[in-house]
């Protein structure tokens, strides 16, 4: 996905578009007609490069400013977006080709983060939004879809390894500042 037609309004309190996001941006294929799920949508970006290439888009975020940013970033893009305010996928209905989450990846720390802490600190290793995020994967991703999920050096991966009915696959890494940002691609297992 390319972001060079893409119109992006920075929002107080909506996560804004860092290398995290363009990582996840290029790593994602989607196409015409797929049925698109942005979870922790934030400014909106992932979604509205989506819905440019044609997916049918919905995106969910549990801040309310995020969900009012990126309604106004996808009218300002003239895409159309159903953008709900939920956390992860809670109410969410169907299946769904292509699923993103730029998961929030840091470890808690003793750092002030204000208002961004919720879309920067996920719990004492840093994974607890991951975990649930693939806990509900089998609920919402189509039997030959895919999901895209963003993770630190400082995030325990464990969790992966717990996962018998899924794939995990690395498929892009950035080093920036003090970590290393990583997208993960996840399928669900057909030799089970």
């Amino acid at each position: 996905m390319s972001t060079k037609e893409i119109i992006i309004r920075e929002c107080e309190g909506a996560y804004p578009p860092r290398e995290d996001s363009y990582l996840l941006l290029d790593s994602i294929e989607t196409g015409p007609g797929e049925k698109f799920l942005d979870i922790g949508t934030g400014t909106g970006i992932i979604a509205i490069a989506a819905a440019k290439r044609g997916a049918e888009v919905f995106a969910t975020d549990i801040s309310e400013n995020a969900v009012k940013c990126a309604k106004r970033n996808a009218y300002e893009n003239k895409v159309s977006i159903e953008i709900l305010r939920t956390n992860l996928a809670d109410g969410i209905k169907g299946r769904f080709d292509v699923v993103s989450f730029n998961a929030p990846y840091l470890p808690e720390s003793e750092k002030s983060y204000g208002d961004m802490a919720i879309a920067l600190e996920s719990g004492k290793r840093g994974s607890f939004l991951a975990e649930e995020f693939v806990k509900c994967l089998p609920f919402i991703l189509a039997p030959d879809g895919r999901a895209y999920l963003v993770l630190s050096s400082m995030t325990d991966h464990s969790f992966m390894k717990g996962r018998k009915d899924m794939l995990f696959k690395e498929i892009a890494r950035k080093h920036i500042f003090f970590e290393d940002i990583f997208v993960f691609m996840l399928m669900m297992r057909k030799d089970l």
